[in-house]
This record gives structure tokens, sequence and C-alpha cells, in this order.
């Protein structure tokens, strides 16, 4: 997520982390959060060192003339997809007013598309506590893409908004042979405006035309190292119905006893942030049964709020996602690379509390993504072919 504040103290230099920033940039977070900072990345001296030392992870730092690390933004690559994610931008109290985030990220985003093998994608979530953070993204060119209420929590419950910048390499390859799922066409309209996409018409998915059967018995495994193997055998060898959600590794599954379903996810044991990262299951499962049951094995293991992404040219499995209580908050244009071909993503959200906006401070299109949440969520909650299930 991005935070910049606002800066103060123009840096000296902007860099890339080395080990030997490890504890200052720990300090910082410390600093900044009094400890409540939900990522144990932003903790934990071997995990910093890790991502660090990661090909796939960029630190990015600024100091001041005397050397003390002054604001710090991460960014994970993503080579097989051509995409990155920025998060984790923070500023040192003392340090804000005066652009010290904004030519940091600067700094990062080209770094990124200069010494890559390419980046058609860069996305990060940034906060609403205030405008600063909305206002920076839009500054560099990050599109909204939607919002996700109350997704973490730190001293309060904090809601938070995607954006993204799409290259024009990423939309001459987006694929648009498709129709969009009717109930995503009023979220679908405001991202086409944003970024300016092509009309999609929107269909009414046809019913199963096969027999579903439920999932019977499940259960939840929390071993983290066997689950991340599992899903990665299973990833290799193609064996997954959907695996995709970037720069997440599951450390939890929900599985049956025959294993013919798998279903993997990340839980934060720290604020109950989740995502269901991907799944393997039988082709006659019912799918939006399977969903509502991982809702409440979840819920019991801690989660509290969830979320999912679906690829949107996709409708009966759309379709199953929304019968199962989840609410569409975001789209995605030219997310994942195929061949030579981008697609489309949807994602949806759903959350186990009541909402709580007091602390939000909204900008422009964000407020229209928090509204266009609302009215599905009315939509949907109130639908009586929903509430069968």
């Amino acid at each position: 997520m991005l935070n910049p504040h606002n800066d103060s103290l123009k840096p000296m230099k902007v860099q890339l982390a080395t080990e030997e920033d490890i504890f200052q940039i720990s300090q910082l977070y410390f600093d900044v959060y009094q400890g409540t900072y939900p990522d144990p990345l932003m903790k934990d001296f071997i995990l910093i060192q890790g991502f660090i030392k990661s090909e796939a992870g960029f630190w990015f730092i600024s100091k001041n003339d005397k050397g003390d690390v002054i604001a710090s933004v991460l960014a994970a690559y993503d080579k097989e997809n051509l995409i990155a994610k920025a998060f984790g931008a923070v500023v040192r109290n003392e340090c804000r007013g005066q652009g010290v985030m904004e030519e940091l990220l600067s700094y990062g985003i080209n770094y990124l598309r200069e010494n890559t093998l390419g980046v058609d994608v860069i996305y990060s979530t940034t906060r609403t506590v205030n405008e600063a953070a909305q206002t920076l993204t839009e500054k560099l060119g990050f599109k909204k893409l939607g919002i996700f209420p109350n997704a973490h929590r730190t001293n309060d419950y904090e809601t938070h908004c995607l954006t993204g910048i799409i290259y024009p390499s990423a939309l001459e390859r987006r694929h648009t042979n498709y129709k969009i799922h009717h109930e995503l066409a009023s979220l679908y309209g405001v991202v086409q405006n944003e970024v300016g996409l092509s009309e999609l018409d929107s269909i009414i998915p046809d019913k199963p035309s096969k027999e579903l059967f439920p999932a019977g018995d499940l259960e939840v495994v929390k071993s983290s190292k066997f689950v991340n193997y599992r899903y990665n055998l299973l990833r290799n060898e193609k064996r997954l119905e959907f695996e995709f959600f970037p720069f997440h590794q599951p450390n939890l599954m929900i599985l049956s006893p025959d294993q013919s379903i798998e279903v993997f996810c990340h839980l934060s044991a720290v604020d109950g942030y989740c995502v269901i990262v991907g799944g393997k299951m039988p082709g006659n499962q019912d799918f939006s049964q399977l969903f509502l049951e991982t809702n409440k094995l979840l819920r019991d293991a801690g989660a509290r709020y969830i979320e999912v992404i679906v690829r949107s040219d996709r409708p009966k499995i759309l379709e199953s996602i929304l019968r199962a209580k989840f609410i569409p908050c975001g789209f995605f244009p030219a997310f994942q690379l195929i061949g030579d071909k981008r697609y489309d993503f949807a994602v949806f959200s759903r959350s186990f509390e009541i909402f709580d906006f007091q602390n939000v401070k909204l900008k422009g299109m964000n407020q229209v993504y928090l509204e266009e949440y609302f009215k599905a969520w009315k939509r949907m909650s109130l639908n009586p072919k929903l509430l069968k299930i």
C-alpha cells in the first residue's frame, strides 16, 4: 500500500537499499507506525534481507545528507507477466511536504522500466486516511481502478484504492473479444472512462448445462511450508483451475479428504486480511457452494476480509463468485499475460465486519468506486435468487 504522506526534506540520495540499510529500514517503519504496520516484511530483518537479495524484489530508499534513511518504497516484479507492484511507501514524519516520495517513486518506476525484461503494468493500493497518496499516484500517471473497503487494519480500519499505470504496450495486446458479465457492466463503465477502454457488450450467463455437486466435508490446513510446496507443484503441473494472484504465496489451504478439492489462500495473522490465491477442484463442482463453505472456514480461521480475482471473460465462474456473496470492487484491464494476449480481471471482496469509514478521505473517482461498491452490495444482498443459496 502506498502512504507517501507529504514530504519535507529533499533527499540527498535516492538508491536501491543494501543489507547495510536493514536496521534503519526497520526502524523507519516502526517510528512512523509505532509497530502497527500489518506486513511482517517491514519488521523482520531476515525477511528484509531476503527481499533485498531477491531478483524479483526492489527496495528503494531515500537518504538525507547525513546518510539517514528518510523514505522507503518497495516493488515486486513478475517477469512472466511483465507486471510490478509498488507498496509499503513511507516517509519520516519530520520529512513531509517537499516531494520526497514523488522523487523516490519516480526513480523506482524508471528503474523498473530500464533494468528489467520490461514492464507493461505497474499497480499499487493507496491508503485513504488522507488525500496525499491519492494525489501522488494520480500525478505519476496511475489510473484509479477500484476500492477495497476496510481491507486492512492498523490502529483503525483502512480502506484502500486500487491504482495502476497501464502502458500502451499492455493495451495493444489486451483481449477484448468477450462480453462482460451484466453485474460488472456498471463498474466496467467507470474504469472504461478512467483508462480509455473500448466498449464491451454485457451478458447474462447461461445456467449450468450439467448437474453440479456440493463440496462435502472440507477442512483447513495451516502448514505453510507444505501449502506453499503443494501449490507450486500443482501450478507447475498446470492442475489448478485458477492460479493467478500475483505477489501472494499461500500459507493455508482448504481441502476435501480425498484432495479432489484444494483451495489455496494467504491469510495475514496480523489483521485478518485474506486472499484466495488459487484452487483445484472437479469440473462438476458447485463453485458457489464451495466458495460459501470456504468463506465460513476462513472466517473461523481468523479472516475478517477476503479478496479474490477472476478473469473477466469467464461469465459462469463470475456468476458463481457473485452467488457466493462476493462484491465486485475493482476491474483490472490487461492484467495477466498469456501468450501474446493480456487478459482483464475482475476483483471481488467479502467482509465479515461492519464497515467503518470515519477516517476515509476519498479523492475524485475513488468516491465513485465506493458508491459503485455499495450499489452492488445492495443489489446483490436484496436479490432473492442469490438469497436462495
